[in-house]
Parts: structure tokens; C-alpha cells; sequence
């Protein structure tokens, strides 16, 4: 792919291999021994099992580990560090108080961290592979990817490569472009385009001469290794702002489409056409996400450091993605706020019970819950994360010079109103930068469709405040058009996205069958008791050994008149759609939901029997290699 470090780009993808970046070091994985932090020399002697039921009185009423209360404390309203005595940054060998080394910070108000501490720090790296990979867990079955040290390519499936040509050719990995006449040769007309032209551009571009080795038929179709092309390369590299994960969800529609209408071939090329546009889309982000997972490696083991020259310096690129990874980290914590102080303030009732349960994370309700949930603690740390933040953006050689859509997504942060954004960009902004409101918004919208390729969990909130910012901007322009409105937003089941959709014979004893039986309890009541009787009479019979084989041979029967049995679904959940067309299942067994039947009245199969059998295959499978 050309590549032009002059053409105007932008910014393309931040998905960081971990999410520690997002919680202070002094945070995670630090335990003290005693509240105090000494050591409590009662224990010693007494077995195991006494030592962690003696911590675990110690630690009630307690949520987080000793050492966040006590850094916690050294905080004041501000978020800002509380200037110690002579003495108090003085500990015992081994202690975070230590002096280990020259302190980073040249007159900063943050806490004393060596200058080794961002090379030092155990980031746990030499337990995980070069890149990520799917591995199955051995208890459970269930694959999981296990993260890489780096970022991996997914059209070469090797590690990403930075250039060793310098930090101009960095910085055009990072923020990738075309030449001016391949933009020519490629950009579409926003004004005219529709999607039909989109995907037919996609198809000439990516299509190689495949040929069938049983048939010996060459045909035209995406490559067998998913190695893009040149050209595809530069189409969607030219229109990536136009593109994105809105192209990615029409090629999946078009997908289900042609699938529900039967035609099983136009299925299949269209499913295969939509995962090569994501390994295109994904290959294209790879050397950001590289770059901002070293960022997270600078800026999370310093959180709580105001000196941010001391680690934050560096050539563009590694100053831009350092001022994303904080940014971002804003947008975490503060929506964890919001979260917060509507959880705490808000009265538990019948009526808002589901929207008080699905505000925050629900892993708050764990009873030793993992994250920093409450108010008073969330709070502190979106401070710091503010100054920190702030404290950049006032920093000119850290910030004057970075690309021109981050700097505005900073400025439009302090401009409340729609109207008054778009007069300070045609007005102020751009003038100052030098560059066309044009440009301006198309490189938000570059920037909104890299972070579509983030992780949700911790940059999803980023996200949103970009797309939002992209839709204000955009508001009286020619760029308000949207050719993707009929295809992913249109309710009409004509419409030239719409599939039909259909209801399943779902198991006896999925959670779906019981939603739908049952039945709403009043307040002060038990709820129905029609089959009340008939349980406690099976219980007396199991118990006492009454009628056994009777018993035995009507669950026989039982059994043969479920297999034959279809599920009637409930009026209000079928809508009218019909049941169990089985054209989900029309691509084979790779697409077949767990639970779902694929239309065989006599399939034997059940939920809990496709999850045992799967577990059983994988846990087979990692034996034998």
C-alpha cells in the first residue's frame, strides 16, 4: 500500500492490550499485611485457615486492598497529592516509601517515583505469548484469547512491525493515508454514493482468480489466505471515514438476507466478503493499537505523577497516543462516576429495579467485588485523572503540535451547545489550524471509526463522546447524509436491509420457555399454585418409593412426547413471525446456536447436551496436541 506522510490523515485505531492502564498502579495487585501496613506479629504460628479468617475479620466492611485507603488518603478534595513532612516519604526496606532511585519529577507535585519506574515496573509479560491467541480453558472448556506482548496483524497473523525509518514513517502507520491521486482514483461521492456502489467496489477490489482444486474452476472471490490486496487496501484506506463498522454491519445484514431469502451462495460470498473488509479494517489499526499499548505501559505505572514531562515526552506519535491513553482514561472515570452517584442516590424499587442493576458494573454485587465501584473512591481517582489529563493539554511541548482533530476533540470538551461548537470550529478552530471545516470533520470521523475498533471496556466511552462530537459538526452539511439509514435503521420488511426473523423450539429447560410461563406476582402474594400439588406429590413418591415403575414407565413416555412436541410460543413474543424456518442453519453447523434446533422435530438434542459435548470435544482436542 502507498503510503503519503503529507496527505492529510488521521487518526486510526486504539485497541490496548490490556486495561491496567485505566486503574493507578498504586491500585492493583499491592496488599499489606496488617491495616496499619506492619506486620502483625500475633499470627505467626497459627495454621493457614486461622490466618485468613483472622484477615478476613479484619478486612470487613472493606472493599478495596489497604493500600488504596492509604493512597487514597494522601489525596485532598482536588484529587491532588497531600505534601508530606520530611519524614513521611521515609520507610523500611522494601517499603513503597523507599528511596530507590532519583525522583523523575523536576518540581511536580506528585508522588516521589523513581526513574525507573515505568522500565521497572512487572507488567507480568514473560507469562504471556508474542501475540494473542485462543486458548481453552482446562476447567471449563470455554476458549478465551489469551493476550499477547504485542499486537498482532490479523492479515499476516504475526506481530505488528514498526518502521525503523523514524518517526515520520510512525507517524504515518499510525495516522495512514494515500497519495493524492489515489484518493482521486478511489474516494467516493458522499453526496451521490449508495451502498449498492459500495459493495460492488469492495467486490472488484478484493476479488482474486481463486481456483476450485475439485473442480478445477477458477472464479473470482475473496483470497484463501485473506491477504488484502493493493487495491482493496487503498479503497478502504481512501474511504475510511465513509466506511467502518457501518459498512461491517450492512455486509453482515446483506448476509442474513440472502440467507433467510435461501440462497445459499450468495450467502456464503457475501459472509466471505464481510470478514475480509474486517481483516482489512483491522489490519489497517494494528500499529496504532502497537503504539498505544506502549503508551499504557508509560502512563499507567505514573498515574498519580504531575510531572508529566517526566513521561509523557517523545517523539509525535508516542505524545499523541500518550494524550489518548489519558484522555481516554477521563472518559472511563468520569462515566464511572455518573455511574456511581446514580447507583447510590437512587431508591431501590419494583419499577426501576432492572435500570438501577444494569447502571455501573455489575460485578459491584460480587461479594468481595474486584473493581472500584463506590462514589467517594471513583471520584478521587477521576481527579487525578483530570489534572493529569489537564496538565498536558498545558504543556506546549507536549501538546501544540499534536494532529488537529485530537486538539479539537480537547477544545469542543469546554463548549456547551451545538451551535456554539460549529461557530467555534468555522470560526476559530480551523481558521487558527489553517485547514478547511471539510477536512476538520473528516478527520473526526477517521478518528470515531478507529475507536469503533476499540475494546468497549475502557475506551467505548471515548468512543461515544467522538461520535457525538462527529454528528454536532456535521449538523446543515453535506456530510449529515447517511446512505447506510435504509439498510440498518429501517423498520419496513421490505426494506433493502431486512431479513425475516423466526421463532425456536427452544428446551424444556432453557431460561427462555420459563420467561415465557411465567407469571407476574402481586406484591404480598405467592404466585400461582396450580402445579404446587402435583410437585409435592412427585417429592412424597421419590421419598417414600410409591409407584416407582408406574413412575418410571410414564417419564418414559414423557420423553418420546417431548421429542415430537413443538414449542408453541407465546402471542405477545412471536409477533406475528413464523416458527422455526430453520435458515439459520442453511450455512452448516458453524452458525447454529447453542439451544437453537435446527428444524428436525426428532433431534435429540438439547442446550445442556450441546455444552457438555463441546466442553468434552475441546478438553479432547487439547490432549491430543
Amino acid at each position: 500500500m502507498r503510503i503519503s506522510i503529507l496527505s492529510y490523515v488521521t487518526l486510526s485505531s486504539i485497541l490496548l492490550s490490556e486495561v491496567s492502564a485505566f486503574v493507578p498502579s498504586q491500585l492493583r495487585g499491592v496488599t499489606t499485611t496488617s491495616i496499619d501496613g506492619s506486620i502483625d506479629t500475633a499470627l505467626f504460628g497459627v495454621n493457614r485457615r486461622a490466618r485468613r479468617n483472622n484477615k478476613q475479620m479484619q478486612e470487613q466492611g472493606k472493599s478495596r486492598p489497604d493500600s488504596f485507603y492509604d493512597t487514597m488518603s494522601e489525596m485532598d478534595d482536588d484529587g491532588k497529592k497531600k505534601k508530606k513532612g520530611k519524614n513521611m516519604g521515609k520507610g523500611k526496606k522494601g517499603t513503597q516509601g523507599q528511596d530507590n532511585g532519583p525522583s523523575s519529577g523536576g518540581g511536580g507535585e506528585g508522588p516521589g517515583i523513581s526513574s525507573g519506574s515505568v522500565a521497572d515496573a512487572d507488567t507480568g509479560d514473560n507469562s504471556r505469548p508474542a501475540v494473542s491467541k485462543i486458548v481453552i480453558d482446562e476447567a471449563t472448556g470455554i476458549e478465551r484469547i489469551q493476550q499477547g506482548q504485542y499486537v498482532m496483524d490479523v492479515a499476516t497473523r504475526k506481530a505488528v512491525q514498526l518502521s525503523d525509518l523514524g518517526p515520520q514513517y510512525r507517524m504515518a502507520q499510525m495516522f495512514p493515508g494515500v497519495p493524492p491521486e489515489i484518493r482521486d482514483e478511489y474516494r467516493v461521492d458522499w453526496n451521490t454514493v449508495e451502498v449498492p456502489q459500495l459493495v460492488e467496489t469492495l467486490r472488484k477490489v478484493a476479488y482474486v482468480p481463486v481456483t476450485d482444486e475439485e473442480t478445477g474452476e477458477t472464479k473470482m472471490t475473496v483470497p484463501e489466505n485473506n491477504k488484502p490486496t493493493d487495491q482493496a487496501l487503498d479503497f478502504v484506506t481512501a474511504n475510511r471515514d465513509l466506511l467502518g463498522p457501518r459498512m461491517s454491519k450492512v455486509l453482515g445484514r446483506l448476509k442474513l438476507r440472502a440467507q433467510s431469502q435461501m440462497d445459499k451462495e450468495g450467502a456464503i460470498e457475501m459472509r466471505k466478503l464481510w470478514k475480509h473488509f474486517m481483516v482489512i479494517d483491522e489490519s489497517l489499526t494494528a500499529p496504532f493499537r502497537q503504539m498505544l499499548s506502549d503508551a499504557e505501559g508509560k502512563v499507567g505505572p505514573n498515574f498519580g505523577n504531575l510531572d508529566l514531562k517526566a513521561f509523557c515526552s517523545g517523539e509525535l506519535y508516542e505524545r499523541t497516543a500518550n494524550y489518548l491513553v489519558l484522555k481516554g482514561m477521563v472518559a472511563h472515570w468520569e462515566k464511572k462516576v455518573r455511574d456511581a452517584e446514580y447507583a447510590e442516590n437512587t431508591d431501590e424499587t419494583r419499577s426501576n429495579f432492572l435500570d438501577v442493576l444494569m447502571v455501573g458494573d455489575p460485578k459491584r454485587y460480587l461479594p468481595e467485588p474486584p473493581v472500584i465501584f463506590r462514589y467517594n473512591e471513583v471520584v478521587r481517582i477521576t481527579l487525578m485523572a483530570q489534572n493529569m489529563t489537564s496538565i498536558f493539554v498545558d504543556t506546549p511541548e507536549l501538546y501544540d503540535d499534536l494532529p488537529a482533530e485530537v486538539r479539537f476533540v480537547q477544545a469542543a470538551s469546554n463548549i456547551k451547545g451545538g451551535t456554539a461548537l460549529r461557530q467555534y470550529m468555522v470560526q476559530e478552530f480551523c481558521p487558527a489550524e489553517e485547514i478547511t471545516p471539510e477536512a476538520l470533520r473528516e478527520g473526526l470521523r477517521r478518528l470515531n471509526v478507529a475507536l469503533s475498533n476499540m475494546q468497549i471496556d475502557p475506551y467505548g466511552d471515548l468512543k461515544n463522546v467522538v461520535a457525538r462530537l462527529c454528528e454536532a459538526v456535521s449538523v446543515g452539511t453535506d456530510d449529515e447524509r447517511d446512505p447506510y439509514i435504509p439498510y440498518l435503521y429501517n423498520l419496513d420488511k421490505d426494506g433493502p436491509g431486512s431479513f425475516e426473523t423466526y421463532t425456536f423450539n427452544h428446551d424444556r429447560q432453557s431460561l427462555v420457555r420459563f420467561l415465557d410461563s411465567a407469571k407476574e406476582i402481586q406484591q404480598g402474594g405467592i404466585g400461582p399454585t396450580s402445579g404446587l400439588f402435583d410437585q409435592l406429590s412427585n417429592e412424597a413418591t421419590n421419598l417414600f418409593g410409591f409407584g416407582q415403575k408406574a413412575d418410571q414407565k410414564a417419564e418414559e413416555e414423557k420423553k418420546k412426547a417431548i421429542k415430537k412436541e413443538v414449542y408453541k410460543v407465546p402471542d405477545r413474543r412471536a409477533c406475528g413471525r413464523p416458527h422455526n424456518t430453520g435458515w439459520l442453519s442453511l450455512l452448516g453447523d458453524e452458525e447454529l446456536g447453542v439451544g437453537m434446533s435446527s428444524g428436525d422435530p426428532d433431534e435429540d438434542v438439547y442446550e445442556s447436551d450441546n455444552w457438555r459435548e463441546i466442553i468434552s470435544q475441546r478438553q479432547r482436542i487439547g490432549v491430543s496436541k
